[in-house]
């Protein structure tokens, strides 16, 4: 048995999830930067996990790319499907608008990781736009995003719970 993680972020939440998910799953894990590798047979993996980061309302292009791409050959494996986002509120609604109905409808695993403002690594847009989010919430009374760590352990163990 083996996994496959593939996945597609911006400022690096994704990876940080993803690296800690792949500790958390008992068979081998192979991991795969959509936007850095071509991607393998995937006749070779039994189950795979795909995720990838909420930007601006919009899933990323690379993960959607390859779920339409492979959507007949993921029919065929145990499949885990996530999103990361700081509105942990939609998480729900963002995976239903990022992955094909049919592929939720198969996967035994689906959750939102949550996320996180690491300014340091954004853009000098992005930073303005997260310092205007940040001082909204904190007006507001919201808590700031935060990876739910919680929800990556809920959904290492539904992986693993999955029998061929």
């Amino acid at each position: 048995m083996s996994t496959l993680i593939v996945y597609a972020g911006k400022y690096g939440t994704t990876e940080k999830c993803v690296k800690t998910l792949a500790t958390k799953i008992n068979d081998p894990v192979e991991i795969l930067n959509l936007r850095q590798e071509a991607v393998p047979d995937l006749a070779e993996y039994d189950s795979i996990i795909v995720g990838g980061s909420i930007y601006f309302g919009q899933f990323q292009q690379a993960c959607r790319q390859f779920c339409r791409e492979h959507s007949a050959e993921l029919m065929r494996k145990k499949l885990g499907l996530f999103i990361c986002c700081g509105t942990f509120e939609k998480s729900d609604e963002f995976l239903k608008a990022a992955y094909p109905a049919e592929l939720l409808e198969h996967a035994t695993a689906k959750a939102g990781f949550g996320g996180e403002l690491d300014l340091k690594s954004m853009s000098l847009f992005d930073r303005f736009v997260a310092r205007m989010v940040s001082r909204s919430a904190r007006k507001e009374g919201r808590s700031l995003p935060s990876i739910r760590w919680d929800e990556v352990e809920q959904f290492s163990a539904a992986i693993n719970r999955q029998v061929v």
